[in-house]
């Protein structure tokens, strides 16, 4: 055979030329690239201007672009400590909400008598992070009160601040950002089984409430243009905000866009208010996790999920995320997690509860995306499961980036069906098919797909010389997810 030249036959002064072609340079699988977003509030000590995508890699600089106590250092700690290494996170703080309101709660300490009967410890666990204090048979409520506001004031990572009120047996916390998402910042007095109040000494602590006025995501939207990230935490879950990310998520997985994302939230409540919320939502896009009576900020379970899930992604996207530990998560205490049939009911309506261990630790249990139904309202499960939806997003983009990156500048032929002595740069239907059967050939062996012979069967590739396109239509049979065991045993006594 002949090879191609290097130098046009026109060219006649005596030359030596070289090429470097790096088209084949790699083979075998290629890691996706991969970014996990952060949306949150930041403080206004925070040195990075609202809505600008940043990575930030240090907490110290999580800090100073986003101020102590904000939301988004909270989220961007919570994410670090569930991201495998490789995986950047990309932080942006939007505005909140016009005239956002606070959410605020006003903590009570009564005692039986005018002073402590006895001495002892006085803890608050606030958003999952626990502060105490020490007092003494000289203090009385009204002193407690004060140490309280006190040592809240002197811990700048907690999402509130304190002040004393006319009544000065009341601690009045305030959220450090205004809008509703305040409303979800735990507050309680004990949670540990050895956590001992002095005797006659109460702490009631009604939760966070009165946060009002909804952020707007839309320059999250404007920002995101020619950026891609493939796991986005969001802790804004009402309907206007979610609508404009459902939105932007659907577009983004288009053909014409191929910049698929997934968008994971975190919702708190009882099993009638999450359902309620879940009936109103049908994105394969987004996935959330469902908790109730726990004590970590949703804001931060979100990070934590949306880090090891992506975290998981870029190893396998196919594994399921069954018993991942959710690193710093702090949930319900003992009895007061979702039972089985909740749990159930859970993942049937689209949402994704988590395990909870007997030390009030969780872990991830099944990921769902919150698609129920199609279009016509029929039940449909087809894009229900998250491992699904990681698993063909990486498929697509190992397939787009072969031919873009191996198959550029070929010519097109119908016709052909051997190799032109000389020309190897000709695109052809076996060549299609040959791509195609290799590329399925390496997924089968990662374990992402099976049955080649099923694949080779359906396999369809055609050529559209006139316009110059290579078609393929395809038929991947993807590898699923062990999710559930059954053995029946029948048993056998005596002699046989």
């Amino acid at each position: 055979m002949s090879l191609p030249n290097l130098l046009s036959l026109n060219f006649l002064v005596p030359f030596a030329a070289g090429k470097i072609d790096f088209s084949r340079a790699i083979r075998g699988l290629r890691g996706m690239p991969r970014r996990l977003l952060l949306v949150g509030h930041k403080a206004t000590a925070g040195s990075l201007a609202v809505n600008t995508i940043t990575t930030v890699s240090t907490e110290a600089d999580a800090i100073d672009r986003f101020g102590e106590g904000s939301m988004l250092v909270q989220m961007w700690r919570a994410a670090k400590a569930n991201t495998d290494l490789g995986l950047p996170i990309d932080c942006i703080a939007i505005a909140e909400g016009n005239l956002a309101v606070p959410a605020t709660s006003l903590v009570a300490v009564t005692n039986a008598g005018a002073n402590l009967s006895m001495p002892g410890e006085v803890m608050l666990y606030i958003g999952g992070q626990r502060i105490s204090v020490g007092v003494t048979t000289s203090d009385t409520a009204q002193t407690v009160a004060a140490k309280l506001v006190a040592v809240v004031n002197a811990q700048p990572k907690l999402p509130v601040t304190a002040a004393a009120t006319a009544n000065l047996n009341e601690v009045k916390l305030t959220c450090r950002w205004g809008g509703p998402t305040g409303n979800d910042v735990d507050v309680r007095s004990t949670y540990y089984w050895d956590d001992r109040l002095p005797n006659g000494l109460t702490i009631a602590t009604p939760k966070m409430a009165t946060g009002a006025v909804v952020p707007d995501v839309s320059p999250v939207i404007v920002a995101m243009n020619l950026y891609r990230a493939t796991e986005i935490v969001c802790p804004f879950i009402d309907s206007p905000n979610l609508n404009i990310l459902e939105t932007e998520l659907a577009a983004r997985w288009e053909a014409n866009n191929m910049q698929d994302a997934a968008v994971v939230n975190c919702v708190r409540g009882t099993e009638a208010e999450i359902t309620t919320f879940l009936a109103g939502r049908n994105s394969p896009h987004v996935h959330t996790i469902t908790v109730t009576k726990d004590m970590t900020n949703p804001w931060e379970t979100a990070a934590m999920a949306g880090a090891a899930i992506e975290s998981l992604a870029a190893i396998d996207p196919a594994l399921p995320q069954t018993d991942v530990v959710l690193q710093g998560y702090l949930g319900p205490r003992q009895g007061d997690h979702w039972q089985v049939p909740q749990l159930n009911n859970m993942l049937a309506m689209g949402g994704s509860p988590l395990q909870i261990a007997q030390d009030s630790t969780g872990s991830l249990l099944r990921m769902v995306t919150n698609y129920t139904m199609n279009r016509a309202g029929a039940p449909d499960r087809s894009m229900a499961e998250l491992c699904w939806i990681k698993t063909m997003s990486y498929y697509r983009w190992f397939v787009i980036t072969e031919f873009m990156t191996k198959y550029r500048g070929y010519k097109i032929a119908e016709y052909v069906t051997e190799p032109i002595p000389g020309q190897d740069k000709i695109m052809t239907k076996e060549l299609g098919e040959e791509i195609m059967l290799g590329i399925y050939d390496l997924m089968m062996q990662a374990g992402l797909v099976q049955n080649l012979q099923y694949y080779k069967e359906v396999l369809l590739v055609e050529v559209d010389g006139p316009n110059g396109k290579l078609k393929i239509r395809e038929e991947p049979v993807i590898i699923t997810q062990h999710y559930q065991t059954e053995v029946t045993s029948y048993p056998v006594a005596g002699h046989v």
